[in-house]
């Protein structure tokens, strides 16, 4: 009784903090983290209005957990968010809608955009679609459309002033999943499934001037798994990856943003 209460209560915060774009991902980090996630990003936004450092807003679902609480990064999280669905209207995680609640707050002429999404495309649905499909489409064509449909988004943040770059996919893990969906790739067809991923997206910003971030090439084993010593668990990253990500960052916009005091 007393843990139905706690889901009960659990459930209606889980629901007002998701229609607020809140990174949430359970009870313990509501109770926890969020509210000094809170302050933080306050506090990060009244110094880059002070100093005119910029920030870098780090908008995507659960694989941006790296970022928490790492200046300058602002984090606005989307929970089961897709990259294939990410410019559709309407959709389960009504991912468009939190993307574009987050924009204007975005100062354009200062701030960068750093966009992470894809892993679950690549972990699950590619895979997922294949099989449903009866194998009649490749997987090839599965990735292909997926890219494509998350460079609408990429192209059009670019086109509307935005300074973009895009988070690479993380490589798979080296374990079979227990799922209830009735398809699910083995590692080796996710490790191969998130390497051709991986690749299209860094083509696809790389032939459109936008900077990617490609973390399989530090985090990549020989057989495209997942090192441990990068790994915070089964799926996500650790904050080893943080560093590399400004580098990069810097790097791309360093001559017209201001990234002063930012560590390297």
């Amino acid at each position: 009784m007393v843990k139905a209460f706690w889901e009960r209560i659990d459930d209606r915060i889980e629901e007002a903090l998701k229609k607020r774009g809140s990174i949430y991902f359970n009870y313990a980090d509501v109770i926890f983290k969020y509210p000094w996630l809170r302050v933080y990003n306050a506090w990060l936004m009244w110094d880059a209005g002070r100093s005119n450092h910029a920030l870098i807003h780090v908008i995507g679902d659960s694989h941006l957990r790296p970022f928490l609480f790492k200046r300058p990064f602002l984090l606005h999280h989307i929970s089961q968010a897709t990259a294939y669905n990410l410019n559709k209207e309407s959709s389960y995680s009504q991912s468009k809608k939190y993307l574009n609640s987050f924009l204007p707050h975005i100062d354009k002429r200062r701030d960068v955009l750093l966009l992470v999404f894809g892993e679950i495309d690549a972990r699950v649905h590619i895979y997922l679609q294949y099989e449903k499909r009866l194998k009649k489409t490749s997987i090839k064509k599965l990735i292909n459309a997926t890219v494509d449909t998350y460079g609408v988004t990429i192209k059009r943040l670019k086109k509307d002033g935005f300074a973009v770059c895009v988070h690479g996919l993380p490589p798979a893990a080296r374990k079979d999943f227990e799922s209830d969906l009735p398809f699910l790739g083995s590692p080796e067809q996710r490790s191969d499934i998130s390497r051709i991923f991986n690749v299209k997206l860094r083509d696809f910003c790389r032939k459109n001037g936008i900077p990617f971030i490609d973390m399989q090439s530090i985090a990549a084993d020989e057989q495209g798994f997942m090192k441990k010593n990068y790994a915070a668990d089964e799926v996500h990253l650790n904050g080893r990856v943080v560093p590399f990500a400004r580098r990069i960052i810097v790097k791309a916009f360093g001559d017209t943003k201001n990234f002063a005091g930012t560590r390297r």
